[in-house]
């Protein structure tokens, strides 16, 4: 459901006491609590960690195929921490006896340079195959793409041809002297041996923060959270940013193998990583094709045995399979989610995704509840609204006026008691109740932002990622450009992208002239019926469905072209990548997916004119500009946001878990033996199960958080006309974060555990929404909605009623004063051949006026009345979100003081090490 804390609660650093659903806050080693897992032991000072290495005694299957088949001197097992594959279409002494000056030659010389450079930076390599591992990491690399194994699987890139490919694997290991040189290179916070920084007062009473925490442990809370034995709890220390040289002040243990298990197999996957990157013979190996991929392994199969309960994790034989109980399982949507486990085995980027939706769907609840009342009260009062009953009463109310035709010549008169149903409609969502909850929205999102805010600072404390991102290390790909060059592609960049947002808009003209063009030639046919009496519903249904497509195919197309100009610009850290490709990506969406709903709510039937005096489209032979429907234009922005948002939401579900399973049934052979290797009972080895899973890159959460911020747009930017927004976007991200875990556990490849601070420039993106959002909901309430102009019609004509309001609302017109080419066809019935006038929505003078056709004093009034409203609600709404954010500090106290705390011990920590050295 949502994330497992609450704002300003903070898992304890002191090593004493965590709550188990609270998320570890310890950048380093997270300790493993007695009985979890039979596997692990408790950390004192002489024990292990299992993340690095273990003892060879430890046989069992599962286990040894997480190891490479060389042991270490003191006969411990060494953990794969990465996989590199390759593709070979021919072995080497083939290669060599037919003189082929090809490819591949040049391939193994440079993947023979990178093992090479991966041997003097401390990494051990083997080479699987299935007559034994092949040990290349003491210079025994003699014609290693021999040992192709029977476990390789084998693609047939030519369809029938004999010729085959093989998938070639070398399994990497990271020493412990490579680990320390990047952990001190990119600041990496590790536990500190020295936890003695707790007073007796503490020690009785608990900390600041075990106080904070106690104010959120009640029963009702309890019920959402996963139970202590469940959460894979872990005691956390405090941390300080990793020192090779002074290993002794860091919670390593006293034996020297101790310093294998010291990182985490996420930390591990981290600063292997980081190290193959900074290779120039990595690099090169990529950009050429000779390694083809690179990927950390799971820690064991997903799946749990049979032995293993439904409640209790003990039993799970890894953090994979206590993923796939407590996060992915169905019985757990209504929990928080494991967000300390989360972290540990996918790392600080993900998890803090994770973080954010789940704090956002938690808010999401309280206003899914108000939008529901809204709507209802809206169903329940229809039947009683005087406005609705005077356009349905087709006898001695307004529904029995003539309106003069929707369009040229094709269109005929028309009843206004034809737009009953259209009317109702419009009542459920355009009512009373709409403008106080488009007010709270407004606020909501101010309050909500503001959480995230100090959950986010609480996240980077417990995680200890203030700074990592001011200690990332340029991308392999970046280059420094000449300040012209580079601002020459930004302006290249900047142009493109307005052309794209062009093309947007071009669609848009496209897909309302499609409109105006359909109820022409639907209207021109007799003898359609009840089609004819919904024929705006339906013509904006399909309008709406075309402009879907549209959005669909212009996504795609954009998606490649953004990506290619971030690259041209050449970023210099993976986070400036991230931020520069976020910008184009949101720029191009926001105008795909919002334009249509923005020309509806603010524009369409403002500038159509009047009868005798239609504003008509230059270019596409004077076609008339779409007009709204008497009761307004409301039904077509619930229309039209029905079927884009809600299919967006169902369509972006399928797509994310559909095509790996599509794959897998209707797959080529390598996907038939992915499919076998994965089996329950396979005995394949993990490096090759991993690598039929889908692979993973590190934009793997840029279309989740694309999806979730184009979501909280359609949510915050038109409430005002569909109060059912929150509850459609609550819904969706319940089934949204159980499929996203299940991608992630089950049918994705293990990311490297990136770290992460914040969410990026996405909260830029989200604060800029929440301040248009007061914006928008003033306008749509103000002047597409009809709230207004009843009002003003209570408190003039109407004299505190809304009798006689439609006869107010529409104006008279003369048909002898329409232009020649809208001139009706009239229908052979007498009741229609005498037509002298007919209604249009407008406030107008009448003809027999001297100010024939002028707007009348009650357009003044309404306009003047329009404007106050949109003034007001914004400037008091936005009054309100500014003290909101001035009463609410974005740091909690608490977390603040834990900080010192941590300060102080890492002075003291140093200051011991300085005595004793």
């Amino acid at each position: 459901m949502a994330d497992d804390t609450a704002d300003g609660a903070v898992g304890s650093k002191d090593g004493r006491r965590n709550s188990s659903d609270w998320p570890a806050p310890a950048g380093g080693v997270e300790l493993v609590r007695i009985g979890q897992r039979d596997s692990l032991t408790v950390f004192d000072g002489s024990s292990a960690l299992s993340s690095g290495s273990v003892a060879a005694a430890n046989d069992s299957p599962l286990r040894r195929n997480q190891y490479l088949a060389q042991t270490s001197s003191n006969g411990r097992m060494k953990k794969i921490d990465f996989v590199l594959t390759y593709h070979q279409k021919h072995d080497d002494s083939v290669v060599a006896s037919a003189g082929m000056e090809s490819s591949e030659q040049r391939e193994n010389e440079l993947r023979n340079a990178l093992i090479d450079a991966l041997r003097v930076e401390g990494v051990d390599i083997e080479a699987p195959s299935s007559s034994g591992s092949k040990d290349l990491t003491n210079g025994d690399d003699s014609n290693y793409g021999n040992y192709n194994g029977g476990d390789d699987i084998v693609e047939n890139e030519n369809g029938g041809d004999s010729s085959e490919t093989k998938i070639k694997y070398l399994l990497l290991h990271a020493t412990f002297p490579l680990l320390a040189r990047y952990a001190e290179a990119i600041k990496l916070q590790m536990p500190l041996r020295d936890q003695s920084l707790v007073d007796d007062a503490n020690a009785a009473e608990g900390t600041p923060i075990d106080v904070e925490q106690a104010q959120f442990d009640c029963a009702l809370w309890r019920l959402f959270r996963h139970s202590s034995d469940n959460a894979g709890d872990r005691n956390d220390l405090f941390t300080a940013p990793f020192q090779k040289d002074r290993p002794e002040m860091f919670a390593i243990g006293d034996r020297p193998e101790d310093r294998e298990d010291f990182f985490t197999s996420a930390q591990r996957s981290l600063l292997l990583h980081t190290a193959l990157v900074s290779l120039p013979e990595f690099n090169r190996c990529v950009s050429t094709g000779a390694i083809k991929e690179a990927y950390p392994l799971h820690d064991g199969s997903h799946k749990l045995s049979a032995s293993v309960s439904s409640a209790q994790v003990t039993g799970c034989d890894n953090d994979r399979q206590e993923l796939n109980l407590l996060w992915v399982s169905a019985r757990n949507w209504y929990r928080f989610q494991p967000l300390m486990l989360i972290r540990r085995y996918f790392g600080e980027k993900v998890a803090m995704y994770f973080a954010w939706l789940g704090a956002y769907n938690m808010w999401l609840l309280p206003i899914s509840v108000l939008g529901l009342v809204a709507f209802i009260y809206g169903i329940a009062s229809v039947w009683s609204d005087q406005t609705v009953n005077q356009i349905c009463d087709d006898k001695t109310g307004a529904g029995n006026l003539l309106m003069c035709p929707v369009c040229d010549q094709a269109c005929d008169y028309w009843r206004l008691n034809e737009s009953c149903m259209y009317s109702r409609i419009v009542h459920v969502f355009d009512n009373s109740a709409s403008v106080l909850y488009a007010g709270l929205v407004s606020l909501w999102a101010t309050c909500f932002l503001e959480f995230w805010k100090r959950r986010q600072f609480v996240l980077q404390y417990q995680w200890d990622v203030a700074t990592c991102e001011l200690d990332e290390v340029p991308r392999p790909e970046y280059t420094k450009l000449h300040a012209l060059l580079r601002g020459s592609r930004y302006c290249f960049s900047m142009v493109t992208v307005v052309f794209m947002v062009a093309l947007v808009l071009a669609v848009l003209v496209g897909v309302i002239t499609y409109r105006v063009a359909m109820l022409v030639v639907f209207s021109s046919i007799s003898g359609l019926g009840v089609f004819m009496s919904n024929l705006r519903l339906i013509t904006t249904g399909t309008a709406a469905c075309i402009n879907f497509v549209c959005i669909l195919l212009l996504n795609q197309l954009y998606k490649r072209l953004a990506m290619w100009l971030t690259k041209l610009e050449r970023p210099r850290t993976e986070t400036d990548f991230e931020d520069s490709y976020t910008i184009k990506m949101y720029c191009f969406q926001f105008v795909n997916y919002y334009s249509s709903l923005f020309y509806i709510a603010f524009l369409k039937g403002s500038f159509a004119g009047r009868p005798g005096d239609y504003a008509r489209f230059p270019m596409l032979d004077g076609v008339r500009l779409e007009e709204c429907d008497p009761a307004g234009c409301q039904v077509e922005l619930v229309v039209q946001m029905l079927i884009v948002f809600v299919a967006k939401q169902l369509l972006n579900s399928a797509t994310e878990v559909g095509p790996p399973l599509i794959r897998r049934i209707l797959g080529s052979r390598r996907q038939k033996q992915c499919a076998a290797a994965n089996a329950a009972d396979s005995n394949k080895p993990p490096w090759l199960k991993d690598h039929c899973l889908t692979p993973v890159d590190h934009l793997q959460l840029f279309d989740e958080y694309l999806e979730m911020v184009l979501q909280f747009g359609f949510v915050v930017l038109f409430v005002a006309a569909m109060p059912l927004a929150p509850l459609f976007a609550m819904l969706n991200n319940v089934i949204e974060i159980r499929l996203d875990a299940w991608k992630m556990v089950a049918l994705m490849r293990r990311p490297v555990a990136r770290r992460a601070r914040d969410i990026g420039a996405w909260f830029g993106i989200l604060t800029s929404i929440s301040a248009l959002s007061v914006v928008t909901n003033a306008v749509i309430v103000g002047f597409t909605s009809e709230q207004i102009p009843k009002l003003v019609y209570q408190f003039t004509d109407g004299r505190g009623s809304l009798d006689g309001y439609m006869s107010w609302r529409l104006s008279l017109f003369n048909v002898s004063d329409f232009e020649t080419q809208s001139v009706p066809r009239i229908a052979d019935s007498a009741a229609e051949v005498n037509v002298t006038q007919c209604r249009y929505r407008d406030f107008r003078y009448p003809p027999d006026s001297a100010n024939r056709y002028e707007y009348s004093t009650a357009y003044w009034h309404v306009l003047a009345a329009r404007m106050a409203f949109v003034l007001v609600f914004e400037h008091f709404v936005l009054v309100l979100k500014a003290l909101i954010d001035l009463a609410v500090p974005d740091k909690p106290g608490v977390v603040k003081e834990e900080m010192k705390r941590e300060r102080e011990l890492l002075r003291k920590a140093l200051f011991t090490h300085a005595k004793t050295n």
